[in-house]
């Protein structure tokens, strides 16, 4: 590996890369060959903010710039293409700040001995790799996108899961960023099938659902705005865990179904600061934490200083905190509990977001809020021009078509159930919605989460 004088160049990366995917497969862990190579990307990835590398058309990239085929790289890349191809692998991805050198090696001995995308896939997961987002080639990247978004969402779950009851918190910063970076990575390429499982409620890990839909919810918001991806992982990594404090609220207390008392409300009122002390204690103080904590502590403030906690009213609360206080309030409230039996529709939530806009909500967020979630919000009962009756279970894919989103027809004009039947409006121009429903659907005895995972299977 000598001979590779500067590995900070796009140039040399494919030869480093290919040589450590190549040795891996000779040589011992501890061997120099292997440890070099891995030094040199960490360094790289380090000095570059992150490193990619993609295939695409019979081209290779390294960070969005092509590289031009010479004497000296062409067998490397040739060999890299080649690679990818058999992998049915269109692109790569290491996270500065997530990828550790271990993991990096872990990556490379996956790969080295994976024969297909999910064959990989599968590897990574088991061998626990983080730090590092793959992608499937350009011609399977719409092939089973509703699977890959579901099997996130309940792998999300048990991460969150995990911190939440005190397991494995050692790296749990790690875990819990590389889950915020591939929901923000998948957030881009299929915005609509992750949305679409928010309407999952599962109402015995009603805290870890609600903490995973807020994350969802939160990226696609903070993407309306432009927000970078370091700030869009702190996002998603302070949303995944904005409700941590709940741990130290009294069981009785969360699943109340009378009005509070004043002192358990006052101790209700308390999570966020004891949010904000588990992570200190778990993740202390520095660059990786800067917006997480701030996240955590504010996201119940608001912008009309009654919110709280209280000691923070004379302050106005972060970005990353008044989006997610606009997220958590729509989930929260859409969302059946043993206080809140009959949860507001869709658009009652909608509709309370705008009445409340620039007093309680911040108004720019919450039009924005309002573009994210379109016409007909998954989760929403409304009728069709056919007389039947059916649940939006999905986003239009072009944002042109807001009110042609997917359904699953539930009921007849008479509104007797029938067998659920998927219709994508954006395809079928003879169907249109003619009027949407203020009943929740578990207010009409429907289980949203089997409808939204019938549409999922139907893949």
């Amino acid at each position: 590996m000598s001979d590779v004088r500067n590995p900070y160049e796009l140039a040399h990366v494919p030869i480093v890369f290919l040589r450590v995917l190549r040795n891996i497969l000779v040589y011992p862990k501890e061997h120099s060959l292997i440890s070099q190579g891995l030094d040199q990307l960490m360094t790289f990835i380090h000095e570059q903010g992150g490193l990619s590398l993609e295939v695409n058309k019979g081209y290779l990239y390294v960070n969005g710039d092509r590289i031009e085929i010479t004497a000296a790289n062409y067998t490397f890349i040739k060999l890299i293409i080649q690679t990818f191809n058999a992998l049915s692998l269109g692109e790569l991805e290491f996270l500065k700040g997530l990828i550790e050198k271990e993991h990096l090696y872990r990556f490379f001995a996956s790969m080295a001995k994976a024969r297909s995308y999910n064959e990989l896939l599968a590897s990574l997961e088991k061998e626990g790799v983080v730090g590092v987002i793959i992608r499937p080639s350009a011609e399977d990247s719409e092939e089973g996108v509703r699977e890959r978004a579901k099997k996130l969402y309940f792998h999300t779950i048990k991460v969150i899961k995990s911190f939440f009851e005190g397991q494995k918190r050692e790296g749990s910063l790690i875990k819990m960023k590389a889950a915020a970076s591939y929901l923000a990575d998948l957030m881009r390429h299929s915005e609509e099938a992750l949305i679409g499982l928010t309407v999952i409620k599962n109402y015995d890990d009603y805290t870890y659902n609600h903490c995973l839909n807020v994350a969802i919810l939160s990226l696609a918001l903070a993407m309306r705005t432009g927000m970078e991806r370091r700030l869009l992982v702190s996002l998603g990594t302070g949303a995944l865990v904005h409700d941590i404090g709940k741990v130290k609220v009294p069981i009785e207390i969360i699943n109340k179904p009378d009005k509070l008392t004043d002192e358990e409300w006052k101790k209700v009122k308390r999570h966020p600061i004891e949010g904000l002390y588990i992570v200190l204690e778990q993740w202390g103080i520095g660059r990786d934490t800067a917006h997480i904590l701030p996240a955590v502590v504010e996201h119940h403030l608001g912008m009309d200083y009654f919110g709280y906690p209280e000691w923070l009213r004379s302050k106005e609360p972060s970005l990353l905190a008044e989006i997610i206080h606009i997220t958590d309030f729509y989930d929260a409230v859409t969302t059946p509990r043993v206080y809140n039996k009959r949860p507001m529709a869709p658009v009652e939530a909608i509709r309370y977001l705008l009445d409340n806009s620039g007093v309680r909500f911040n108004p720019v967020l919450v039009k924005l809020f309002i573009n994210v979630m379109g016409f007909y919000p998954v989760g929403s009962l409304v009728k069709l021009n056919t007389g039947e009756w059916a649940m939006v279970v999905g986003k239009p894919a072009h944002s042109s078509n807001l009110d042609r989103p997917v359904v699953v027809v539930v009921a007849d004009e008479k509104e007797r159930p029938l067998f659920p039947r998927e219709v994508n409006l954006e395809e079928d121009n003879e169907v249109r919605v003619v009027g949407v429903s203020s009943q929740s659907p578990w207010n009409v005895g429907l289980d949203p989460t089997e409808l939204v995972l019938y549409f999922f299977e139907e893949q």
